[in-house]
């Protein structure tokens, strides 16, 4: 079900990776796929990098059950951007000049905003986490 200000092509997003999400191994190939494209395309995405990054840390440490007091539709949002951003299937396709990595900057930047305070309380986790080591 589509959200209020939500992305064109972000709900057919959810759809696959709800299925993707019960698949351990399917999930950690997202994961390196997103993390490699993400360092290679760096540039093409430097306004929401940074944000990116959390995405990917977030959704790795639910996977590894080291953070689970969060809720489903946290991991399942931050999950879909990730996948929307390496799926070669979305609304603007990567190799377009100029644009290609502007529908995913859009559906990264829309997932950051509605999960704001839930990436902040994983953040304040991740510091507690390096402080207490």
């Amino acid at each position: 079900m589509a959200e209020k200000n939500e992305p064109r092509g972000f709900s057919k997003a959810k759809k696959k990776t709800e299925a993707l999400l019960e698949n351990k191994e399917k999930l950690n190939n997202l994961l390196l796929v997103a993390k490699k494209k993400s360092g290679e395309k760096k540039q093409n995405i430097k306004a929401v990098w940074i944000d990116f990054q959390t995405l990917l840390r977030l959704v790795k440490a639910w996977r590894k059950k080291e953070y689970t007091d969060i809720p489903w539709k946290t991991i399942l949002y931050a999950a879909s951007a990730i996948f929307y951003f390496v799926s070669p299937l979305d609304l603007i396709p990567d190799f377009i000049p100029f644009g290609g990595f502007l529908d995913d900057i859009t559906v990264i930047t829309f997932v950051v905003k509605s999960l704001k305070e839930d990436l902040e309380k994983f953040k304040n986790f991740e510091n507690k986490e390096v402080d207490e080591a």
